[in-house]
């Protein structure tokens, strides 16, 4: 997918955490677990018009899991906003992630995270 410019996008973690436990499927998600050929077609002519936050928020609802450790959610949200783009993301945390959480990731990815408040991280991709 070709991106224009760079963006800069806020991720709130808390809301997703929400949303994920909450997750009602729609006829075509239920439908393309079956058989993926359905959605392809719709999911790249919609796709074309989100924003880069409503694309990686369409993502991350379909690869992150409540089920699987914050960081390697984290992870995995930030090679997703990498191929969306996203040159800067703000991600609204429900709690503080350990440094070493922080430092594995920075490690792994190549990205540089602060902190901006107790909460919020800012990751520079």
């Amino acid at each position: 997918m070709e991106h224009q410019g760079k963006a800069s996008v806020v991720f709130d973690y808390t809301s997703f955490l929400g949303d994920a436990c909450s997750k009602k499927w729609t006829f075509l998600e239920a439908l393309s677990t079956i058989a993926p050929v359905f959605s392809i077609a719709w999911n790249d002519s919609v796709q074309q018009s989100w924003t880069p936050e409503e694309r990686l928020m369409n993502q991350a609802m379909r690869s992150l899991s409540a089920s699987h450790s914050d960081e390697s959610n984290i992870h995995t949200l930030l090679e997703l906003a990498k191929s969306e783009g996203i040159h800067e993301l703000r991600v609204v945390m429900p709690y503080e992630l350990e440094q070493e959480q922080l430092d594995r990731i920075q490690q792994q990815l190549q990205v540089h995270i602060t902190y901006l408040e107790q909460d919020e991280l800012m990751v520079e991709l």
